[in-house]
């Protein structure tokens, strides 16, 4: 069953409402907001959740889909 960030980018992508652009920029909102997830955890301030990464490997496949590259997550990144 897909979750709620899944859920989430099924409707951005198969929303015909929304240009190329307004996808990619909703993605990358939910892409920044995963990061800072991830580095919330890392820094003790919010317990890490189970789907974080599996999350951010939707989005990043989704803005994959529409031509975007990911963005650089490398442990400097953190």
């Amino acid at each position: 069953m897909p979750n709620d960030v899944a859920r989430r980018i099924e409707a951005i992508l198969g929303d015909a409402a929304l240009n190329r652009e307004a996808k990619v920029g909703k993605l990358r909102q939910m892409e920044t907001d995963a990061l800072a997830r991830q580095r919330a955890s890392t820094e003790g301030m919010e317990s890490r959740r189970q789907d974080d990464g599996e999350n951010l490997k939707l989005i990043e496949r989704a803005l994959m889909s529409l031509g975007e590259k990911a963005v650089d997550q490398g442990p400097a990144s953190l």
